[in-house]
């Protein structure tokens, strides 16, 4: 999709290698595994939808600023900061403000742009409420686990 979602805030772009099969859009949540940047939907499937939530949780990152095909080997800038970013929701459903929000999950992987509202595994924060019409939504990212803070 290669969707800038940035609006304002510390991003605290930072650049990570990657596996040079990954292929990485602009707008991914991305994570490490195995000492290299992935999209979380390449992160090992852990069962179910609510363990595959928290496992993307667990490694996620940020969300990648800068785009990567397969075979490439430029680093890749990720947004690591709280930074207030516009999100995908999985469906269209009111989120008020405060809501916590997490990466979409199905029962083999997570999704690479999408979330849900939920505060079992949650990396960000609603902070404008918005009605069920929109499946876009602003969001304050939590503080990425490589800066020392668990998102979860």
């Amino acid at each position: 999709m290669n969707v800038e979602r940035f609006r304002f805030g510390d991003p605290r772009v930072i650049p990570f290698d990657k596996k040079t099969s990954e292929v990485i859009e602009i707008g991914d949540f991305v994570g490490i595994d195995s000492n290299y940047l992935v999209a979380v939907s390449s992160i090992a499937d852990a069962g179910d939808a609510a363990a595959n939530r928290e496992a993307c949780a667990d490694k996620c990152i940020g969300i990648a600023a800068s785009a990567s095909k397969a075979a490439d080997t430029d680093p890749v800038l990720v947004m690591t900061g709280q930074c207030v970013v516009m999100l995908n929701q999985k469906v269209a459903a009111a989120i008020d403000q405060g809501d916590p929000v997490e990466i979409y999950a199905s029962a083999d992987h997570c999704e690479d742009q999408t979330i849900v509202e939920g505060a079992t595994s949650q990396i960000a924060v609603c902070v404008k409420t918005h009605t069920d019409a929109t499946t876009e939504t602003l969001c304050l990212m939590l503080p990425s686990v490589i800066l020392g803070t668990p998102q979860a």
